[in-house]
């Protein structure tokens, strides 16, 4: 298999993750996570004005959307990281268009659309830097090649 199916495999399977998470009717799915990620970092220590209010949701927003442009970077190379974040802005803006319109139980707001293409610029210049420093191709050359069977 070749890295580049690899990787748009992956990024199918994280994408229908983000999908029902983003798009389920009910809020607790995505509630819950959102708790669950603040609970995890209040026994971690972290101090309440990280995890006080919206900041939580905002960062789970931004860690839930980097994966589809870093991945996507490797699935259909040749597009910049300017192309990957406008992707998450214009995606972003369909998913809250269709919570708005069509899921009545979901709220959709801004800040969602700003955390969402946040997260796919964070994700577009990760993987330039994985790139750029050569990583991938020292990860790569260290895969060990299959014995035949």
């Amino acid at each position: 298999m070749t890295h580049q199916r690899l990787a748009r495999r992956c990024l199918v399977a994280w994408g229908l993750v983000v999908a029902v998470f983003l798009l389920t009717p009910a809020v607790e799915l995505p509630s819950g996570a959102v708790g669950w990620v603040a609970d995890v970092l209040r026994s971690g220590g972290a101090p309440e004005t990280v995890v006080a209010g919206k900041r939580v949701e905002f960062g789970v927003n931004v860690a839930v959307i980097s994966p589809l442009t870093f991945l996507g970077h490797w699935a259909f190379p040749g597009r910049t990281w300017r192309d990957w974040t406008a992707y998450g802005f214009v995606g972003s803006m369909a998913v809250e268009a269709t919570q708005a319109l069509l899921l009545s139980r979901r709220s959709a707001e801004f800040v969602d659309v700003v955390a969402n293409t946040a997260g796919a610029l964070l994700g577009a210049i990760a993987a330039i830097a994985v790139v750029s420093t050569g990583l991938d191709q020292r990860m790569i050359s260290r895969r060990r090649p299959r014995s035949p069977r």
